[in-house]
């Protein structure tokens, strides 16, 4: 057995134990994790100590080749005790590369603050260090050529088990390196959005489609029409079809090793969910599982940005793609399934996208669902289940609620019967329609009741809307407008709690106190009637597109339920205004650092935070947006840095307090793309240093948005003289280099625009 070896693996045993005592010092959470890690490391060092020793580290080489030669090959000979330590240092290594001094600031930061193992991660840790040891034990006790023998079955299943730890390990740190890069190209995930649309699916329905029509379009071998559209007016289930067919699928390719799928949800509550990049970086991500080659091209992109840069561009279409193309081959078949295409607000973009991929390759296949197409018959084929299609799956709803429901099923077959004639008669394809419908039936209290709702339901899905809101007390249809108004136009779901943050808030408040906040917590639901519903993460969202859809309808404008019309045309403005109105609220006068002290008040914080510049760039924006964004600019004069530098913190947790007070208000409106702002700005400080730097890395603000493709805030800043030659510090290029990039070519022509030299 070779001691240098040895000594090699109780240096990295020690090496791993400092950076985990650095942890100790730093980390205010996991102590106990931390010892437990401790204790196992220092019990590994004394083993591989006393195995040292034993063999004599200062025992002459010749003797020990000698002694070598002379002991018998059994499980324990050198070569085998070579491969063991070899094994063992490769998990202190893995160990060790996790527990490194990060090289960045941030990096560093981000270290003092956060353990980086998961309890999960520290038990299995754990585990792999006590077989590291009883392997080692074996090797100390294993005297006898006899004892060897009867331990080489238990010795040979602890290195099987630890290699095996081992091959996971490696799994999870690619995994691992691609985070940084699945975050870029796919920021949204589809899976809460598949889990909500199955919980609506009924056992017995969609299968006229999974079962033919499903199945025959995937071994068309037709080189046309790869791509299918289902289309259907809003509420007519296509959502709950197409999450069967997303479970079909699963179950399709767990059988089939040459097909794999990628799936994607567009949805109204949540707007990155409808951006063309995010749609099919999500896919993309998707179809790397099972062919991890499809990343090449795009990590080569992700490493050309520089890591200190902390806002990166979203990747361009084209390589989303051309990487999908090119990749294709590797697979049988890849089936793409897009839901919703409709309420994506880059609805051409994407469906340009996905028409592209089908045409240009002939394994790819393309479902989509939608209420309307540009697609022409040469390009697809298309299946509408506005009536016809779904009846039998509404039959099938239909039955196996009044089979199931507790107040249905006790009825006499006589009225079940009328009720399942009476809706099936009426549906008119809508499977939202009938929900309701059997809905308001079971909130009757008795049969004659039901007989009498039976005969009077509504007509239409809006008429069915409208009678709902009827209901609502007059008290109570303040915070039902507010809620539904929010939960329509919000950019980002809202949780529960800062739904009822901001449903109680108007623009005179000053401050809020838990003595003003609903109760129950969770009365809106209960308010809305059905309106809005909580998913599983704990976001609130609309119960179907359609309610959307009727709220901003010209119908509900002369309707009976008219105070509840939703305006879109304002809808962005009214909410920057109560946004800003959010965070200039007393409860945050403190400043960064100390307003979690001070009030429980914080819900709403985050997104008034990251969307009121979003909003505010979407919105008009009067003389009264000016006063109210300047009111909020000028806490800055505050004790650190007031509501402005709690603004600041939310924006960016972590955020070094040299940053808040430091970085003018212009930078960030800058970053944002708020021209109205800017130039508010400009004007009521003319003595404003314009190249002053700002952020995380002290980039100008010209260069913060031309970073961001806000070209009307950059030529408002170039009018009025502020520096392109300046270089970011993040990224070592001044505006006038971005000007030279192909992914900036607005810049150069920019440039040319405002007369500067492009030379310099």
């Amino acid at each position: 057995m070779d001691p240098i070896s040895i000594t090699g693996l109780i240096i990295e045993v020690s090496n791993v134990l400092s950076s985990v005592i650095n942890y100790a010092k730093a980390v205010q959470g996991a102590k106990s994790d931390m010892r437990k890690l401790s204790e196992e490391l220092f019990a590994l060092k004394g083993i591989l100590e006393h195995i040292s020793n034993g063999i004599g580290d200062n025992t002459p080489k010749s003797e020990r080749d000698s002694e070598s030669d002379s002991e018998p090959s059994g499980v324990f000979d050198r070569d085998v005790m070579a491969r063991v330590l070899f094994t063992a240092n490769e998990f202190l290594q893995t160990l060790l590369q996790e527990l490194e001094e990060p090289a960045t600031k941030f990096k560093k930061l981000k270290q003092k603050l956060e353990w980086p193992f998961t309890q999960d991660q520290v038990n299995a840790h754990l585990v792999r260090l006590e077989r590291v040891k009883s392997w080692l034990i074996l090797v100390i006790t294993a005297d006898t050529a006899a004892a060897e023998k009867d331990l080489h079955q238990e010795i040979t299943s602890l290195t099987r088990n630890l290699k095996e730890d081992l091959r996971i390990r490696e799994q999870e740190r690619v995994q691992r390196d691609n985070e940084a890069l699945f975050k870029w190209i796919a920021p949204v995930s589809p899976a809460d959005s598949h889990i909500r649309a199955s919980n609506g699916r009924r056992i017995g329905t969609g299968r006229w489609f999974t079962k033919s029509h499903l199945k025959l379009w995937l071994r068309d071998p037709s080189d046309n029409k790869r791509i299918l559209f289902i289309v259907g007016k809003s509420g007519t289930g296509k959502t709950t079809l197409f999450a069967q067919t997303v479970d079909e699928l699963t179950v399709m390719a767990s059988h089939d090793p040459r097909l794999c799928f990628a799936y994607f949800y567009c949805t109204i509550s949540n707007t990155a969910s409808q951006v063309a990049a995010n749609i099919l970086g999500s896919l993309v991500a998707q179809l790397a599982r099972s062919n991890p080659a499809i990343l090449d091209n795009i990590r080569s992109l992700y490493d050309k940005i520089p890591k200190t840069q902390t806002h990166k561009l979203p990747i361009d279409t084209s390589a989303l793609e051309d990487a999908i193309i090119k990749h294709s081959t590797a697979k049988s078949q890849i089936v793409i399934l897009v839901d919703a295409l409709n309420e994506s607000s880059e609805t051409q973009n994407i469906e340009g996208s996905l028409l592209k991929l089908a045409s240009l390759s002939p394994n790819i296949r393309i479902l989509v669902t939608t209420t309307s197409t540009r697609a022409s018959s040469k390009e697809a084929t298309f299946l509408n289940v506005n009536t016809g299609a779904m009846r039998e799956d509404i039959k099938t709803f239909i039955r196996y609620r009044l089979e199931h429901d507790n107040t249905l099923r006790n009825l006499t077959t006589n009225l079940q019967g009328e009720i399942a004639e009476t809706l099936l008669k009426n549906a008119d394809g809508s499977f939202r329609w009938v929900q309701l419908s059997l809905d308001n039936l079971c909130a009757q209290r008795t049969a004659r009741a039901m007989r009498a709702s039976l005969s009077n339901l509504p007509g239409t899905l809006r008429e069915m809307y409208a009678n709902t809101l009827e209901h609502v007390a007059p008290e109570d249809q303040p915070f039902v407008y507010e809620a539904l108004f929010w939960v329509s136009f919000a950019k980002q779901p809202l949780t529960l709690r800062s739904l009822n943050e901001i449903v109680v808030l108007d623009e005179t408040c000053t401050v809020l106190d838990d003595d003003m906040m609903l109760v129950p917590r969770d009365i809106l639901l209960q308010l809305c009637q059905g309106l809005i519903s909580v998913d599983q993460a704990g976001h609130v969202n609309l119960a179907h597109s359609s309610v959307k859809d009727f709220l901003t309808s010209d119908w509900i404008q002369t309707s009976r339920v008219s105070h509840f019309a939703l305006d879109t045309s304002t809808a962005d403005t009214t909410i920057m205004r109560k946004c800003l109105t959010y965070l200039c609220l007393e409860n945050f006068k403190d400043g960064y650092g100390e307003f979690r002290k001070r009030t429980r008040i914080r819900a709403f914080l985050y997104y008034a935070a990251y969307f009121w510049p979003t909003h505010g760039s979407y919105g008009e924006f009067g003389e009264s947006e000016r006063q109210l964004v300047n009111r909020f600019f000028a806490t800055r004069k505050f004790p650190r840095r007031g509501n402005y530098g709690v603004w600041m913190e939310a924006l960016i947790p972590g955020v070094n307090p040299s940053i808040i007070e430091n970085t003018e208000p212009l930078y960030y409106a800058a970053s944002f793309g708020m021209t109205s702002v800017v130039k508010a700005i400009l004007v009521s400080d003319p003595g404003l240093d314009i190249n002053a730097p700002g952020g995380r890395v002290g980039a100008t603000p010209l260069f913060a948005a031309c970073w961001r493709h806000n070209y009307d805030v950059a030529e408002t800043l170039l009018k009025a003289g502020a520096d392109p030659k300046i270089a970011d510090p993040g990224t070592g290029v001044s505006v006038l280099g971005l000007a030279r990039m192909s992914n900036f070519l607005p810049v150069r022509d920019l440039l040319l625009r405002c007369n500067v030299e492009l030379s310099s």
